[in-house]
């Protein structure tokens, strides 16, 4: 039971938030092949995609082609439109915080001389 649970939820999800729906008019792309089919009988499936999907053509059966899967974009998704929230403007203001000037101290070549003078190097000695 759980199984088929998953399974419907899963195929509901599916079909209503995603593009899948569009494979539910694979039949009516049959009927329409069929159609072209019979007006020519020399049309392949690579030529009937090609004339519906790459180099799409404006004629008589137009609303029809039109009715073809993947060839517009259902933009009503039930699961998107469920959760949906309105835009709101947010607006941050935050305090202007006075900085201190910043002064730098430039040491000449020589003031060295007046650091602290610690030997890190220093030569062996001997401690008794």
């Amino acid at each position: 039971m759980k199984r088929l649970v998953v399974i419907f939820v899963l195929v509901t999800y599916l079909l209503g938030a995603t593009d899948a729906n569009q494979l539910l008019k694979v039949p009516f792309m049959l009927k329409h092949y069929n159609k072209h089919r019979q007006q020519n009988p020399s049309m392949s499936v690579a030529g009937f995609i090609r004339m519906h999907y790459i180099n799409p053509v404006i004629d008589d059966d137009f609303a029809q082609d039109m009715q073809l899967p993947f060839k517009k974009h259902n933009a009503d998704g039930c699961m998107i439109s469920a959760i949906s929230m309105p835009i709101q403007k947010i607006e941050v203001k935050a305090p202007a915080i006075p900085m201190p000037p910043i002064t730098y101290t430039i040491l000449e070549v020589n003031a060295y001389m007046f650091l602290p003078m610690v030997a890190i190097f220093q030569p062996p000695r001997i401690i008794a």
